[in-house]
């Protein structure tokens, strides 16, 4: 509530509260209460946040992903390259990272190349893992994580590839393309 100034004014030689002086009283009192009147208006206003889906996926080869089979055991036990992808994933989502080829098959390259070389030959697991998850042109999960950047645990890591093509494919150079997909859980 405002504040209410109120002034008497004591004038000896007239009269106490002459209508004159009463007035200019009332008119004073008045005006006082209304310089000091405070007045709030208050008023309301939507805010709207909308927050999309964000995925990143930083995934990239240490090199080249050559394999060379020249001995016997290779042949039998594959050979693994451990530490040949880097991966780093920002998103805020729970995700599923899985593998699959493009095709359903080797692209046989040469003339004595077999076509039907299956991507199953090669696994590809986190390196921290023991079991290497079979490559083929269904998608094979590699790992699940958590929301968060670079800094929360379990966002960046390296995967290892190993191949194993034992003795069923002929002699010749095979390529094929490994599809990595980031996905909400």
């Amino acid at each position: 509530m405002p504040p209410y100034i109120i002034i008497i004014l004591f004038l000896p030689s007239l009269k106490l509260f002459s209508p004159m002086l009463l007035n200019k009283i009332v008119f004073f009192v008045l005006i006082a209460n209304f310089c000091s009147a405070q007045t709030t208006i208050a008023r309301t206003a939507a805010a709207t946040v909308t927050v999309n889906t964000y995925m990143s996926l930083d995934l990239t080869a240490t090199g080249t992903i050559d394999f060379n089979f020249d001995q016997n055991l290779e042949l039998e036990n594959g050979i693994e390259l451990k530490n040949k992808f880097n991966v780093g994933i920002i998103t805020n989502k729970n995700w599923i990272l899985t593998v699959s080829s493009l095709t359903s098959n080797f692209i046989a390259i040469g003339p004595d190349a077999s076509a039907a070389m299956p991507p199953s030959i090669l696994g590809i697991k986190k390196s921290s893992s023991t079991a290497y998850v079979p490559v083929s042109n269904v998608q094979g999960t590699l790992t699940l994580g958590s929301r968060g950047d670079l800094t929360l645990s379990g966002n960046q890591f390296q995967m290892d590839i190993k191949a194993t093509p034992g003795y069923t494919y002929n002699e010749g150079s095979y390529s094929l393309v490994l599809l990595f997909t980031l996905s909400a859980q």
